[in-house]
């Protein structure tokens, strides 16, 4: 990646807290656009000696609380300042988890916007992961902006978003219901921001205020963006019967059977969730069950301009 006609603004080095690092995370995002266009900005990463290494790129000179925000963003996006601490202690006493946790890294990383991440979860409302995400790639092509001289490419800002017309994102993929959603969101793109200020669950509450956001979306926003170790996919259309099978409470899970296996481990459970699904998910625990009833065709893609 040729980043030399971008200038180093800043440079630090950390050492992640608590244990099980994984450095494999830098290596697969060694470089990330935080802004892109007329004005980049670029952090980088590297690992040694078990520590981070992060350094800031920009076409200018930057005034130092832009590039305090742009670090807190870097740190974040390594999830250098997530202690996994208690989670590791309680997940090497439990049968099960004691023997994914050996070789996985359960922090929490965060993006670096709000908007981001409800981007993001509102995309995934409605319509199966492939869908979400191919429908995520069109909009980062057409809202997002490229770092000049490279192929990185920064994150849409809410501002891009809110400028686009409604046919440009059903051009794309997304429905009327989650482009309503979409919008109303980037319109209160400032407001979003200022989440980060709450406490998680008080952030939660005012996202599911919003028309169109419910639980799985605002648990969503805060595992992402606030890095929220206790949110739990509710309404997941996978998650309650794999989870539930996993920790010993039968097949057929439901929201509140996933809750009551889940209530020993707060405020950990999105890292349970998270390691249980990344070794196995469905195909491990849950086989000896059914998988959850879909429609025989989705509705999205009877009707997708409702969707």
């Amino acid at each position: 990646m040729d980043l030399s006609s971008l200038s180093v603004a800043l440079r630090d080095r950390v050492v992640p807290r608590g244990p099980l690092y994984d450095p494999r995370r830098v290596a697969r995002t060694p470089h990330v656009a935080l802004q892109g266009g007329s004005d980049p900005l670029v952090a980088s990463f590297s690992y040694s000696d078990g520590a981070v290494g992060i350094e800031l790129r920009s076409s200018r000179e930057l005034p130092a609380e832009r590039l305090e925000r742009a670090l807190d963003a870097a740190r974040g996006l390594m999830a250098l300042d997530d202690d996994p601490t208690e989670f590791v202690e309680m997940a090497r006493a439990h049968p099960l988890l004691r023997r994914w946790i050996r070789d996985r890294d359960p922090r929490m990383t965060r993006v670096p916007t709000v908007f981001e991440a409800f981007a993001e979860a509102v995309l995934g409302q409605l319509v199966t992961s492939q869908e979400a995400r191919a429908s995520q790639r069109r909009l980062w092509k057409h809202a997002g902006l490229l770092v000049p001289g490279t192929a990185l490419l920064a994150a849409p800002t809410a501002r891009a978003v809110a400028d686009l017309p409604a046919w440009k994102l059903r051009e794309i993929g997304v429905g009327s219901k989650r482009a309503t959603t979409l919008r109303a969101g980037a319109r209160r793109g400032d407001a979003l921001e200022r989440l980060r200020a709450r406490e998680p669950e008080d952030a939660m509450r005012a996202l599911e205020s919003m028309p169109g956001v419910g639980p799985w979306t605002s648990n969503g926003v805060a595992a992402s963006a606030f890095g929220y170790a206790d949110a739990v996919p509710l309404g997941d259309l996978w998650s309650p019967s794999v989870v539930t099978a996993a920790l010993g409470g039968g097949t057929g899970g439901t929201d509140e059977t996933m809750l009551a296996v889940l209530a020993p481990f707060r405020p950990h459970r999105a890292r349970v969730v998270r390691l249980i699904e990344a070794n196995g998910g469905p195909r491990e625990v849950a086989s000896d069950g059914p998988p959850p009833r879909k429609p025989r065709v989705d509705k999205h893609r009877r009707m997708p301009w409702r969707y």
